[in-house]
């Protein structure tokens, strides 16, 4: 059986987070019915299948399924406006190949780099290879997730060196 805070967690984790209530059932060692069931006499609207959202690079207030909401932090209307999104987030990019290398080469100084780890200038300029504008991400996946508004956390950041340096 469901306690009451248990129901309040249920209703929050399926309104504001978009869980879906497969998930919630297997969290809850519960069937799915029973979650619908939770979710109704709580008063929430389970037939919904589309829910508004507001671009991100244009402001235009477009419905989207609830899986794709829950899939990412930023939405847009158009495969357009994403592009504009994108493109706008780039323009402060300095692109240096050399300086990507000398940056591996810093880091590995302090951390020793993986084969797919990928070393993240945080002003975007590739010749800025001090410690405190380098972070190292676990792959391209997380590197790219970061760039797209996650929070996702670097495995190494310069400020942390900078920091020990500091306190000894």
């Amino acid at each position: 059986m469901l306690s009451a805070e248990d129901k309040d967690i249920i209703k929050s984790e399926f309104v504001d987070r978009y869980i879906s209530a497969s998930v919630l059932a297997e969290r809850f060692k519960v069937s799915r019915m029973a979650i619908y069931k939770v979710l109704r006499s709580l008063g929430v609207d389970t037939t919904k299948r589309r829910y508004e959202v507001k671009c991100e690079s244009c402001g235009e207030i477009t419905l989207k399924p609830r899986c794709q909401i829950r899939m990412t932090n930023t939405h847009f209307c158009s495969k357009k406006c994403y592009w504009e999104w994108l493109n706008r987030s780039r323009n402060n990019y300095i692109q240096n190949r050399h300086g990507q290398r000398i940056a591996r080469k810093v880091v590995s100084r302090y951390y020793s780099l993986g084969p797919y780890e990928i070393v993240h200038h945080e002003d975007r300029d590739t010749r800025n290879n001090t410690l405190q504008n380098l972070k190292v991400f676990a792959g391209q996946g997380d590197h790219v997730r970061y760039h797209r508004g996650f929070d996702v956390q670097p495995v190494w950041s310069g400020l942390d060196v900078i920091k020990n340096r500091q306190k000894n």
